[in-house]
């Protein structure tokens, strides 16, 4: 398989931006409701779709507000352990038809046990497993791990499984070993789902970008932290953490800048990660959807 190159523009095509809630009283489709696609968008192969949301669901915010204004949710929970699967299918019946959900992997599969997310679970790890979990170990936890994330990806209806790896996980040869061995052998039924992998710490972007294409993987990243272009592909999955030590909320000319960045790919989740997640994911998800990405040669 050819090994993913990093891009500058691409030429504009036609945008749609899922709006979180339709009016079914009104004459007037709502920004994204054309098509036959799943949630009355277009098919993929006509027009790009871009999803925008928050890593977790901001403090205060009930999910049906959330879903007023914002069409995907990054579920933090199932990294810590996830939910029952009667409680996620509920959240997703209670969302509205045209969002989303992406769900980050269980820590189980990614994080050795000295990860302080490991206080979260509802059950203490039993220290003969301490050494069978993380770094993508060929364990039958972390099978099991894998089997548990996938039942509740499912549950949940979600369009994104999310594998973050901590920085301890260098781009070693074991490392890389174990994430082929992984998703060559045991993450395989992945039917309906986009499997994307932020690698924290030394990985370099063309590096990780070359690997992740290897294991049909999104790399997702930040791309407002990159010196370089992100990768040319047709998906993007971007992790917005914010600049500077406060990381909180991103300036117009940084929203413009990642605006023009989503514009090139045919499906792209936008997650802001930082301080002012929730006001950002709303002020840029209001600028992508203000905007007419039209295929020049029909001007």
């Amino acid at each position: 398989m050819a090994s993913r190159r990093l891009r500058g523009p691409r030429a504009r095509r036609t945008f749609v931006a899922v709006s979180p809630v339709s009016d079914a009283s009104s004459d007037e489709a709502p920004v994204g409701s054309g098509g036959d696609g799943p949630g009355g968008e277009e098919s993929a192969d006509e027009s790009q779709l871009v999803r925008v949301g928050c890593a977790g669901l901001p403090a205060g915010v009930s999910r049906a507000a959330y879903f007023e204004r914002l069409d995907l949710l990054e579920t933090d929970v199932t990294f810590f352990e996830p939910p029952r699967e009667i409680a996620l299918k509920r959240w997703r019946g209670e969302a509205p038809p045209a969002c989303a959900f992406s769900a980050l992997a269980w820590q189980l599969i990614t994080h050795d046990a000295d990860n302080p997310g490991y206080s979260r679970l509802l059950h203490p790890l039993e220290p003969t497993l301490r050494t069978q979990v993380g770094s993508f170990r060929d364990t039958e936890t972390v099978r099991d791990a894998w089997s548990k994330t996938l039942a509740g990806a499912r549950a949940l209806g979600a369009e994104v499984v999310l594998f973050q790896t901590p920085a301890g996980f260098s781009p070693s040869e074991p490392n890389r070993t174990a994430l082929r061995r992984f998703f060559g052998e045991i993450a395989t039924d992945r039917a309906g789902l986009t499997l994307a992998w932020e690698p924290m710490g030394l990985w370099e972007p063309a590096q990780a970008s070359t690997l992740a294409n290897e294991l049909d993987l999104v790399y997702a990243l930040d791309p407002l932290q990159l010196e370089v272009p992100p990768p040319d592909e047709p998906k993007a999955y971007f992790r917005i953490h914010g600049l500077g030590i406060y990381r909180n909320k991103l300036a117009d000319d940084l929203m413009e800048l990642l605006a023009d960045m989503v514009e090139g790919y045919d499906r792209a989740w936008v997650v802001f990660a930082n301080v002012e997640k929730y006001r950002d994911a709303q002020h840029f998800h209001r600028l992508v959807a203000g905007r007419a990405f039209v295929n020049p040669d029909e001007d």
